[in-house]
C-alpha cells in the first residue's frame, strides 16, 4: 500500500467516524421526537426539527467529502469508479486501517437502518394522530354542530338573533 493511500485511508477514517457521530446523534434526537409526539409538545418539536435539519446538513457535507476520498483512494488501490466502495477499498487496505474501515462501514449501515426504522414508526405516529384528530373533529361536529340546538334553525341561534335584534334597536 502506498504512502498516498494509507493517507487517504486515515482521512476516509476521520469523515467516517465524524458521520457515524452524527447518525447517533440523528438516531437520538429521532426517539426524543417519538417521546415529544406522543406527549404532544409542539413547541419542542419545531426546536427539535431545526436540530435534526443540521444534522441532516452536516451529514450531507461529510457524504460529499466521504464520496471524493473514496473515489480518489479507489483510484490509488486500482479499483474502477464502479467498484471503488467502501467494502471493496476496506479489503484492498492492509491490517487494521482495513478492519477500522469495515467496522465503521457496518457501524454506518446500522445506524442508517435505525434512523429509517424510526423515521417509519414516526411517520405512523403522527399518521395516526391525524387520522385521530380528524375523527374526534368529525365526531364533535356531528354531536353538536349538526344537533338542532346549535343548528342555523336552533334555538341557540332563535336566542343570540333574538338578542342581537333587541340591541339593534335600543
Amino acid at each position: 500500500m502506498t504512502p498516498k493511500a494509507t493517507k487517504l485511508g486515515l482521512e476516509l477514517k476521520v469523515v467516517l467516524d465524524q458521520e457515524a457521530g452524527l447518525l447517533k446523534a440523528l438516531v437520538e434526537a429521532m426517539h426524543e421526537e417519538r417521546e415529544l409526539l406522543v406527549r404532544f409538545q409542539p413547541n419542542q418539536l419545531v426546536e427539535l426539527n431545526k436540530r435534526k435539519e443540521l444534522l441532516v446538513l452536516q451529514h450531507s457535507y461529510l457524504e460529499q467529502g466521504r464520496r471524493e476520498l473514496t473515489r480518489k483512494l479507489g483510484r490509488e488501490l486500482g479499483l474502477d469508479s464502479d467498484g471503488a466502495g467502501l467494502a471493496a477499498i476496506a479489503e484492498k487496505l492492509d491490517g487494521q486501517l482495513g478492519r477500522d474501515l469495515q467496522n465503521l462501514k457496518s457501524t454506518l449501515s446500522a445506524l442508517v437502518d435505525a434512523v429509517t426504522e424510526l423515521n417509519s414508526l414516526n411517520k405512523q405516529l403522527i399518521e395516526f394522530s391525524i387520522r385521530s384528530v380528524k375523527g374526534s373533529v368529525a365526531f364533535l361536529k356531528k354531536r353538536f354542530f349538526n344537533a338542532g340546538t346549535y343548528s342555523a334553525e336552533g334555538m341557540i341561534n332563535q336566542q343570540i338573533s333574538t338578542l342581537s335584534m333587541i340591541h339593534n334597536r335600543a
